[in-house]
């Protein structure tokens, strides 16, 4: 094998390497044309250009406040509608592509666009809170939350990201959340079997 094979054969490799690990491509694009149509593959392509894109060097308010009115904006639809179960965690590729996912859905989604965007998975927790509507009516939920420092002190030091509220609040000024339950690191800690399916399911761009 000559220099110049060996240069090409480098170059493919790396090639290959650098597009396995990007959260959203080309031939992913084309993958959801061909099963949920071209409005799939449009929303594919406007998270590469309106988010990866153009927030690369955004401040960290602006990554959470924009990509969480984005995915905002996708139809809520409960696990038993989408999936047949009643409860599912669908991959960031499930939930754009079929446009409709439950509060979990949305956590999944704003969680790996925003590590995308460089923050830092360790900030990121999934917090299943107690939600309260204004009718009163209280139900189990789930929100992303955002340590703005990373022991957070009081309320004010958590932003919470959730599908209910187009703002990034911090707790103190989310008093529908009547009480947070728990909350579980995402790819940064020890994985449940649901962890461990999820990111198997996101590795190979479920969709």
């Amino acid at each position: 094998m000559n220099f110049l094979t060996k240069l090409l054969v480098i170059f493919i490799i790396s090639s290959s390497v650098l597009h396995a690990d990007q959260l959203i491509d080309k031939k992913l694009e084309e993958r959801a044309l061909k099963k949920y149509g071209v409005f799939a593959k449009n929303r594919f392509a406007d998270i590469n250009t309106s988010l990866l894109q153009k927030l690369k060097n955004a401040s960290t308010m602006k990554k959470l406040n924009t990509v969480n009115t984005w995915v905002n904006f996708i139809k809520y639809a409960s696990d038993k509608k989408v999936y047949g179960v009643s409860d599912y965690w669908a991959t960031l590729y499930e939930f754009i592509g079929k446009n409709k996912g439950d509060c979990e859905d949305y956590t999944i989604a704003k969680y790996y666009i925003l590590k995308e965007l460089g923050i830092d998975p360790h900030r990121m927790k999934f917090a299943y809170v107690i939600y309260k509507s204004r009718r009163g009516k209280k139900s189990s939920h789930m929100v992303l939350a955002y340590f703005k420092v990373p022991n957070p002190k009081s309320k004010n030091d958590i932003l919470i990201l959730g599908n209910n509220n187009r703002l990034v609040l911090p707790v103190s000024k989310r008093p529908d959340l009547i009480k947070v339950i728990k909350m579980i690191n995402g790819d940064t800690g020890p994985k449940s079997k649901k962890w461990k399916k999820l990111e198997a399911n996101m590795k190979r761009k479920k969709l």
